[in-house]
């Protein structure tokens, strides 16, 4: 057996640096726990020319992917190009060919998983995908072995970091969210073009990989709710204090004996709950197991080196199996193939939990009548309300703010509907769900 491990690295940009950089500093430490070298042979990237301020000596740089993926000396595949097209092909190609891969795309294994992981399970090589959710959480690593012995009920988590970096600095620093969103991007928080975390859309990726692994079956991203962040005002982030909640950006999984229910959303969470407390670009996941209760992970969700060290934490497992030719386990997904199944999230509509309801409306008489009128007519009961207006000034619009008991999707949904059009409301109602 050779002493090194041979790498093939598919990028160079932020996550590729990051993961060139832990190798030059901790190569000899890894070696030792490893009991072999991991080195990067060769690298592919759009510009090979280019100068990126890292030591890349040893390693041959192309823009040519069959360099790597035609090498046989390569035992491992890192893809960090992201994106869905090339990614796919360099990944089937390389376990097609019996490479070991490893990879940080979460759009690609959310949106193509059926694809992707019956690859994985056919191949020889073994597959890694730690870096694809909350950075330098193991969390995948949890679940997939930590908690196997466990029947998952629940994950809930804030699994983007860019997201709750802006809505903290809303509620710490009364900032609106345009504002704390250049304050993300010039802090490198925030990407220049941040529409799929402030949408909800990378988290919502991450979700459907967790659901996969805790619930051992292939959903459907297409079939998930998503809502991102952009709508939220500062007077939304001043009422839910005032109520005892912060307002986070949420994925919640749960299986239950309807089926599964699943959602990215804005969720205000009450101050008393752990993931109150996570603020900043940090991630936090709960899984909520049948046997070993609710169990919380935290840690740095995104960057360069929260990345890369999950990324070598892969590299690492799967040298170990290649240095013991235990190629049969872990399976890539809880679960071994035969006992997969495609499965189905429940609509939204059937989703019940608690509401807040900011309706803004003119200040006069018999207002709040018509409001509750047609929520109770809608099957909606009222746990508590405030109205929100500096000063009285008859005929202007104030805000009137509706906290609900546990009522269904559907029926808030009609209730708006019917409320929205009436002559006195003068904005839409901003809807935001409680996390129960």
């Amino acid at each position: 057996m050779k002493n090194y491990i041979n790498i093939g690295l598919f990028g160079l940009g932020t996550v590729g640096k990051g993961v060139v950089n832990q190798l030059n500093d901790n190569g000899s430490l890894i070696k030792k726990r490893l009991g072999r070298e991991i080195r990067i042979t060769r690298a592919v990237t759009a510009n090979p020319d280019k100068e990126r301020g890292i030591d890349l000596k040893n390693i041959q740089i192309s823009n040519k992917i069959n360099d790597i993926i035609n090498d046989p000396e390569i035992d491992i595949v890192v893809e960090l190009i992201g994106g869905i097209d090339l990614a796919k092909s360099i990944i089937l190609q390389s376990l097609k060919k019996g490479k070991s891969v490893v990879t940080a795309n979460k759009a690609l294994l959310a949106e193509c998983a059926e694809e992707i992981f019956n690859a994985a399970y056919t191949s020889k090589g073994l597959f890694g995908y730690e870096a694809s959710v909350a950075g330098g959480i193991p969390i995948i690593r949890n679940i997939r072995e930590s908690y196997s012995g466990d029947k998952i009920m629940e994950i809930s988590g804030i699994i983007n970091g860019t997201a709750n970096y802006i809505l903290s600095s809303m509620s710490e620093k009364n900032e609106t969210f345009l504002s704390a969103l250049k304050e993300a991007q010039e802090k490198g928080f925030a990407e220049a073009d941040p529409t799929f975390d402030i949408e909800g859309i990378d988290a919502a990726h991450k979700l459907i990989l967790l659901m996969n692994l805790s619930f051992n079956a292939i959903f459907d991203f297409k079939s998930l709710y998503i809502e991102g962040i952009a709508q939220i005002e500062p007077i939304d982030i001043e009422i839910a204090d005032d109520f005892g909640y912060v307002v986070k950006l949420l994925g919640k999984a749960r299986d239950d004996d309807k089926g599964f229910e699943a959602r990215v959303h804005p969720t205000l969470v009450n101050k008393n709950s752990i993931l109150a407390s996570v603020n900043g670009a940090f991630n936090a996941v709960q899984v909520m197991g049948n046997f070993v209760g609710e169990t919380l992970s935290y840690g740095a969700g995104a960057g360069s080196y929260p990345t890369s060290s999950a990324v070598l934490g892969d590299l690492i497992q799967i040298g170990r199996a290649l240095s013991s030719s235990d190629t049969s386990s872990p399976p890539p997904l809880s679960f071994q193939i035969e006992h997969l199944r495609k499965k189905q999230i429940l609509p939204i509509d059937e989703l019940e939990t608690e509401y807040y309801l900011r309706f803004t409306v003119l200040d006069k008489v018999g207002v709040l009548a018509s409001l509750t009128k047609s929520l109770g007519e809608n099957n909606i009961s009222i746990r508590c309300m405030i109205q929100k207006s500096k000063e009285h000034v008859p005929g202007l619009p104030v805000a009137v703010v509706i906290l609900t008991h546990i009522a269904r999707e559907k029926d808030i949904r009609a209730a708006i509907n019917e409320i929205d059009k009436m002559p006195i409301v003068t904005s839409p109602t901003r809807l935001i769900r409680i996390d129960p």
